[in-house]
């Protein structure tokens, strides 16, 4: 899995907000993924977050890979938006095959959790999964179309 990095990157006051609030219960970690959802976009001439790859894993490993909320029971929507965000920041291979492992995870649980016990919302909740891996293939797509521009120009 991945390594926690000292690269600082831009805003490491609010990634140490962000890595506390994801050491703590439930709600304080779904609060940590909706930042990071939020925080981690493509942004052109800004200085890259800190990785948080190792925070996002962690509370994902931490719920088995299916924090649900517990209302509902349906997947929250902040652990898929998460990884998609982290993967898709920097458009990085190794962010990108990070993400669609996690969210390959994601879908194991998803199909262990309807095996054993079935539950109403699988076909959404699967759903959402599958955007976000669409997600992150188009933008390894466009990661390699780049880097063939760049080869080329």
């Amino acid at each position: 899995m991945t390594e926690p990095t000292t690269d600082g990157g831009s805003f490491p006051e609010l990634f140490e907000v962000v890595r506390d609030y994801a050491q703590r219960d439930r709600n304080h970690q779904v609060k940590a993924l909706r930042v990071i959802s939020a925080a981690y976009l493509p942004l052109e001439g800004v200085p890259p977050m800190p990785d948080a790859r190792q925070v996002v894993e962690d509370i994902l490993v931490g719920n088995g890979f299916l924090l649900t909320d517990p209302a509902t029971g349906q997947l929250e929507p902040a652990s898929v938006d998460a990884v998609v965000s982290v993967a898709t920041s920097r458009l990085d291979e190794e962010d990108l095959r990070w993400g669609a492992a996690c969210l390959l995870n994601v879908m194991d649980a998803l199909r262990h959790r309807a095996q054993s016990q079935g539950y109403e919302t699988y076909v959404i909740d699967a759903d959402d999964v599958l955007d976000g891996l669409e997600t992150i293939l188009a933008a390894d797509i466009v990661e390699d179309l780049i880097e063939d521009a760049l080869d080329e120009g």
